[in-house]
């Protein structure tokens, strides 16, 4: 016997097959519509056309290659305009610090010394100098290294000669000769030092 359900299923799926394939074809039809559509708005240059139009392409991105560079040649100059005045301002503030331990020299280099008075006043004078003087470095992040009976350190130190020294643990500095400075970390002179030395036993085998 003949299945009419099924007939009838086959007719179904063969008529909506033919549904979607029109509904593809339309579809692609108004792609192609729209190209054709758009090829016709957008107007067709020349050779000649072409090459001045990449001309004036050209023209604009080197206008724009020589306004960048004015404008980082003046970044430059203003730059290097500013570290120069910085570094201006840096030494006039030394030099104001630097002015009033030039005034004490000259205030010591007019007293008298004939007398003991007179020597006292113008020891004082001179520790007065000494103070303004450690007070400037401070400011300038400048530390004296003053090593008294400090060990010896070979990052910080100069050792200008050894000696003997019974009260004086050996490899310990004895006398300092001319004191070191250091700017934060950076080592501008060492200490230059005198050393204690092991004692050598001298006594000669009989």
């Amino acid at each position: 016997p003949l299945n009419i359900s099924l007939l009838q299923n086959l007719l179904g799926k063969l008529m909506e097959d033919d549904n979607n394939s029109d509904a593809s074809v339309s579809s692609e039809d108004q792609k192609k519509k729209q190209i054709e559509e758009q090829q016709e708005t957008e107007p067709i240059l020349t050779l000649e056309e072409e090459l001045e139009k990449e001309k004036e392409k050209a023209s604009e991105n080197y206008d724009q290659m020589l306004r960048l560079q004015a404008e980082i040649e003046n970044i430059r100059k203003r730059t290097l305009k500013d570290i120069e005045n910085a570094s201006r301002g840096s030494i006039e503030r030394v030099i104001m610090e630097l002015l009033p331990v030039l005034d004490s020299f000259d205030l010591g280099l007019g007293l008298k010394t004939e007398t003991i008075e007179q020597y006292k006043i113008f020891k004082e004078g001179q520790v007065a100098t000494l103070k303004l003087i450690t007070s400037l470095l401070e400011k300038l992040s400048i530390e004296i290294i003053d090593p008294v009976e400090m060990k010896y350190d070979p990052e910080l130190h100069e050792v200008i000669s050894l000696q003997e020294d019974g009260l004086v643990e050996p490899g310990y500095i004895i006398h300092v000769v001319q004191k070191g400075y250091r700017l934060r970390d950076r080592l501008l002179r060492p200490a230059r030092v005198i050393v204690s030395a092991a004692e050598q036993d001298n006594k000669s085998s009989t």
